[in-house]
């Protein structure tokens, strides 16, 4: 696509759930940025006709249409893929399309728990390229958070993630990157600050400044040796929360929050570059979506 240059896919992703939450205070703060090469075709975050209980973008790519990155139930499930940069995968010859596994969890049409879903992957994540899972499952009692991953060195298992503040970009789930440890200091603060209900409003705009945090976290080890076939110049810019690399035609194209709150009220936001993409000059788009958790 770009040569040697090719800038790998990246993501961020901020977490925090609360099982005890006060009846002010969020149960979920979800925020997360997608980001891409600016001529990928992508269906920003709409309501599916196939399933009106599911919001979420999809991707449009030729042989990865319909797959996604970030989905939401009202159901009561989430989940978010992350690729992991640097790895090699373990088998090519059955190289899939991961998009899907966000999607398959979201819609259960398999009817599986989560833990069974879980299993399931992990026996044939050898089949992906490497990529990391994070899925939700929400009920009125409840917020449960698992994460799975098939890169080199991961356990070939899933594992609860307990509540609170998390952060996950695109490294090994136990060794991330400097812009995933300061952003997730940073989201926490945001949290602690804002995260209730009368500050809704203020909440989402202090998320949606981490999101377009463009400060450079470099140098970061783990980044550039994930990254060693690029040039220092192009890992440095990949080293911020919001990436901006309109030479390579890349860079952060989306924002996504989603808050639920004890009621099971559910806010689903999205801004994100209206297509054709001019990275000099770029036009955002906005859409919210409320609704309210099914099995609340």
């Amino acid at each position: 696509m770009l040569g040697i240059e090719a800038v790998p896919v990246m993501c961020i992703l901020f977490l925090h759930t609360d099982n005890n939450a006060a009846p002010d205070k969020f149960r979920l703060i979800l925020a997360s940025n997608r980001d891409e090469y600016y001529k990928r075709p992508t269906r920003q975050a709409h309501i599916w006709e196939e399933d009106p209980t599911v919001i979420g973008g999809r991707d449009l790519e030729p042989g990865r249409e319909g797959g996604s990155w970030l989905v939401l139930s009202t159901k009561g499930r989430i989940a978010v893929l992350l690729n992991v940069t640097g790895e090699n995968i373990k088998d090519p010859s059955t190289k899939i399309g991961r998009g899907f596994l966000a999607v398959d969890f979201v819609t259960n049409k398999e009817q599986k728990t989560q833990e069974e879903y879980h299993e399931k992957i992990s026996l044939h994540g050898y089949k992906y390229s490497p990529f990391s899972l994070v899925t939700i499952d929400i009920s009125s009692e409840n917020i449960n958070v698992q994460q799975y991953s098939n890169a080199s060195g991961s356990k070939d298992h899933a594992e609860n993630v307990g509540s609170g503040p998390r952060g996950w970009g695109n490294c090994l789930l136990d060794n991330p990157f400097r812009k995933v440890t300061v952003g997730t200091s940073r989201f926490k603060e945001v949290v602690e600050t804002y995260g209730t209900k009368e500050n809704k409003d203020k909440l989402i705009q202090e998320l949606l400044v981490l999101l377009k945090w463009e400060k450079s976290h470099f140098p970061d080890p783990v980044l550039q040796q994930r990254l060693k076939q690029l040039t220092p110049s192009v890992i440095e810019k990949t080293s911020s929360v919001f990436i901006n690399i309109p030479e390579r035609g890349y860079g952060t194209r989306t924002h996504s929050i989603i808050l639920i709150d004890g009621d099971g009220k559910i806010d689903f936001m999205e801004w994100t570059m209206e297509e054709p993409i001019d990275p000099q000059n770029p036009s955002w788009t906005s859409i919210k979506f409320s609704s309210q958790l099914m099995n609340h």
